[in-house]
């Protein structure tokens, strides 16, 4: 009687499209929870194995030339320098960098391969393999001690990332087929990556001061059981290959104009923070003498403000017009870049870096629910593929931005490659123009993953002959 009752309250679970919604917030919150947590923790392990390597050396060549031990004297001025020199090798060498890059490198290369699986195996089980792999990331990061172990976690969250992004943008487009409550459900699932971030800096901060360096990985991997837990219950975790026929190849959806255009302004929005993160600390530093908490808090105003633009304006978006909303919150970032090398102070930095969070937020909201629209108009309505191109189109702003920012600031300066960015921005506006009609393709206008069509929920544009299609008049209310 018992089980019968839990089968009843698990199909009644594998209907609910709130709770899947929940899911996959939960697995993005997760995801960035680890990605920034290991950020305050990772240089400071990285700094006492150089001190220690040091001062290990340095007493076993002093023991060796004067066949004496040290005496306290000696052993403090020694830690002192082996202190000094660690800070200065961290500060100038790539070590760090290459470390903290390495997951996007790795989810920059799995994406391709990730999108194709999701339409041959199905959602559910990639976002599960994806939670799998982030919890292996989180169990090395608790036990590593060194830098290549540490290397090793990071670039193996970087494929876990790739499966759980792409698999749970797929499920929330197929279980929301509906336009305007696809549009919402997106900016919420977007949310759960924006609190992640929000969160992460602080909580793996303070769990490593106070309580040590292993207890926030394990609170980490405790979440993603519980997720996985969650996705056992919730989800159908067999393998389904019926659709795999059906999806349109990835070259087809990269020689879409329209999907190219789209990706474009998700990489070109999301290159003007990937080159303020390597570099805004060490301006404010040299230029405002801040303090190294703030270094911390320098970029919390961008993560507030692209929680607020993922959560109160995806169906926004759709009501003014995506291509208007992406158009200003371009101007927007544009217009804060321009503004942020102005700042004297560290508290004038807010406003700028809010107004760019904001725009990057927005922006994503109005962008992940038109690629799903755009594929269920023009292609075979799978996602996974559609949503491999727009995590490359990331992971490349996050590749290309830092390694080309720490060069064009050594050639021009700070002021001019924030400007240069905020150019590179207002260029690409007008191609927005281009995403207020997109014409349908020739085919049939496809059946999504439900089995419900949507051909009665789209609406010819009036003003034209050629069957072209207005997405900002798409399903609208019964």
């Amino acid at each position: 009687m018992a089980f019968e009752r839990i089968r009843s309250i698990r199909r009644n679970c594998e209907h609910s499209t709130k709770l899947a919604l929940f899911i996959v917030f939960y697995t993005n919150m997760l995801d960035s929870l680890l990605l920034t947590a290991v950020v305050p923790i990772i240089p400071d392990i990285l700094l006492d194995l150089d001190e220690a390597n040091f001062h290990s050396r340095n007493r076993t060549l002093y023991r060796n030339e004067s066949g004496l031990s040290l005496n306290q004297t000696q052993s403090q001025s020694l830690t002192q320098k082996a202190f000094s020199l660690s800070v200065s090798a961290l500060n100038e060498n790539t070590k760090v960098g290459w470390l903290l890059s390495s997951k996007a490198i790795i989810q920059l290369i799995a994406g391709p391969l990730i999108g194709p699986l999701c339409n041959r195996v199905g959602y559910p089980i990639v976002l599960f393999c994806g939670c799998v792999v982030i919890l292996a990331s989180a169990l090395i990061f608790a036990c590593a001690e060194m830098y290549i172990p540490l290397f090793f976690a990071r670039a193996v969250q970087g494929l876990g990332s790739a499966g759980t992004v792409i698999a749970g943008m797929s499920i929330v487009a197929s279980r929301y087929p509906d336009d305007r409550a696809r549009s919402g459900a997106m900016g919420l699932a977007m949310g759960g990556a924006a609190f992640g971030v929000l969160v992460g800096y602080p909580f793996g901060g303070f769990m490593y001061t106070f309580v040590g360096k292993v207890s926030p990985f394990l609170v980490i991997c405790v979440l993603i059981c519980v997720d996985l837990g969650l996705q056992w219950f919730v989800f159908n975790l067999s393998v389904t290959t019926e659709n795999a026929c059906r999806s349109t190849p990835l070259h087809k959806l990269l020689r879409d104009p329209y999907i190219l255009i789209v990706s474009g302004i998700i990489m070109i929005s999301t290159m003007a923070m990937s080159v303020l993160e390597p570099t805004v600390p060490l301006w404010i530093l040299d230029k405002m003498h801040a303090e190294k908490w703030q270094l911390g808090l320098v970029f919390l105003p961008d993560s507030v403000g692209y929680l607020v633009g993922t959560n109160f304006f995806g169906i926004a978006a759709r009501s003014i017009g995506r291509w208007i909303t992406t158009l200003c919150c371009m101007l927007l970032i544009g217009l804060c870049l321009v503004c942020l090398p102005f700042a004297t102070t560290v508290p004038q930095l807010i406003l700028p870096h809010f107004g760019i969070g904001l725009g990057i937020g927005i922006t994503d909201a109005a962008l992940f629910p038109l690629l799903a629209l755009l594929v269920d108009t023009r292609h075979d309505a799978f996602y996974g593929s559609v949503y491999a191109i727009a995590q490359l189109a990331v992971c490349l702003a996050y590749s290309i931005g830092p390694s080309v920012a720490g060069q064009i600031v050594k050639a021009i300066g700070f002021p001019w490659l924030i400007r240069g960015t905020a150019i590179l921005n207002l260029l690409y506006c007008p191609l927005c123009l281009f995403l207020r009609k997109f014409p349908r393709t020739d085919e049939e206008i496809p059946v999504i993953m439900s089995h419900k069509t949507k051909t009665e929920n789209y609406t010819k544009d009036a003003d034209t002959e050629n069957s072209s299609f207005s997405y900002g008049r798409l399903c609208e209310d019964d």
